[in-house]
């Protein structure tokens, strides 16, 4: 299902926060805690445009002092890196797998333990598909024993 990603654009009034969505024109709100206005603008819009509230994504933004939109660009930079970094990191580990390096080489030529490597291991079946059979071939970078 495709989202719709809108601005909630937050301003401190008083003991409240105003709430403006520029993407649709005249939608305002209120509400008393920050922490309310991503379902609130989330139900709002939902209502007035007539679309599922599962399709809609909000991107709360406050009004905050320098210090707080710095911290915020930095935490979503962040984010991204950590993105970015783990699908480098499951790239690596097929290639490494497709080239026959043993476990223990690709621990350390990635700079991650034995336990970190597991966290990138393909993903478990879904509960409606049926466990695989045997498999033809084993990964290098399989653990072996208990």
């Amino acid at each position: 299902m495709e989202t719709t990603t809108f601005t909630a654009l937050c301003e401190r009034a008083g003991r409240w926060w105003t709430i403006r969505v520029p993407q649709v024109e005249g939608l305002t709100a209120q509400v008393r805690s920050l922490d309310q206005a991503e379902i609130v603008t989330r139900q709002l819009i939902a209502r007035t445009l007539a679309i599922p509230p599962e399709t809609i994504r909000i991107d709360v933004l406050p009004d905050a002092p320098a210090p707080v939109a710095h911290a915020l660009a930095a935490r979503h930079a962040a984010r991204q890196a950590a993105e970015a970094a783990t699908h480098a990191t499951r790239d690596a580990l097929e290639a490494l797998a497709r080239e026959g390096i043993a476990f223990a080489d690709a621990a350390t030529m990635l700079g991650l333990s034995p336990a970190e490597i597991r966290l990138y291991g393909p993903p478990a079946p879904a509960a409606d598909e049926s466990p695989p059979q045997a498999p033809l071939a084993v990964s290098p970078l399989a653990l072996t024993g208990p």
